[in-house]
């Protein structure tokens, strides 16, 4: 079995483990909350059911967490120019990160559409620049490029070939070492302190841009910092022969 096979055995089995935790605890959590209504206030008995309650709550959103890896997650999708979102999300950072870390803009030639969630793109993006500033301690150059790009057959994402854009943020950071670079979208995976939460961004990031037809690719070296692919189908249907998102074709500085 390749790695491919085994990565998409792990996907499917993440999907159907959340869909059956999901069901469980939501009738756990449903009916505690039914009998709740009947238990005196202030008594142990109450204490206990709302112990479980939350304890019941944190499984289903572990479950979500499974779905958003799994390419389960409900999308809202629509047509956008990636180049008009991704400089919205470079200001946004700039204004984030006022002066610590310098934050660049360079859009693709044209506009970029893609048929996509457009809050998930964002988070995504978001998410990845969150790393990148922990990474560098809070100091350095952070860059976001976007770039409508035709991917070969071979192409490190496993995807068909085909019209693609590519969303690339580049850090100046300490870069990772390559057995954490070939574990950095694994779920739960985290070099961070663990908690509940920990392991589940870029995990649920990929696992969106899988649901959307696209992918993640991490490149990193140590001393070098680390340059993270995201991309998404390019719309066919959209046209295509005017820039229409902000700033497209022109370097900025955010």
């Amino acid at each position: 079995m390749s790695d491919s096979d085994k990565t998409q055995a792990l996907i499917q089995l993440a999907g159907a483990v959340a869909h059956e935790l999901n069901n469980i605890f939501t009738a756990v959590a449903g009916n505690l909350s039914l009998l709740d209504e009947h238990v005196e206030h202030g008594s142990a008995p109450k204490e206990m059911i709302g112990e479980v309650v939350r304890t019941a709550q944190r499984g289903i959103e572990l479950s979500a967490k499974l779905q958003a890896f799994a390419g389960r997650q409900p999308l809202k999708r629509k047509l956008l120019d990636v180049n008009r979102v991704m400089f919205e999300v470079a200001l946004d950072l700039r204004n984030d990160l006022r002066e610590a870390v310098s934050v660049e803009f360079i859009p693709a030639s044209r506009a970029c559409p893609s048929f996509a969630d457009e809050d998930k793109l964002r988070d995504t993006v978001v998410e990845l620049a969150a790393n990148a500033v922990a990474a560098m301690s809070g100091s350095g150059r952070l860059c976001i490029a976007v770039d409508a790009r035709t991917l070969p057959t071979k192409n490190g994402f496993n995807l068909r070939s085909g019209a693609y854009i590519v969303v690339t943020v580049t850090d100046t950071g300490p870069g990772m070492k390559p057995e954490i670079a070939a574990r950095a979208l694994d779920p739960m995976f985290s070099t961070k302190a663990s908690h509940f939460n920990a392991g589940w961004g870029l995990s649920n990031c990929a696992g969106f841009l899988r649901q959307s037809g696209g992918g993640m690719k991490i490149g990193s070296e140590p001393g070098r910092g680390t340059s993270i692919e995201i991309v998404l189908p390019e719309d066919p249907l959209a046209t295509r022969a005017q820039p229409t998102g902000p700033r497209a074709g022109n370097r900025d500085v955010a």
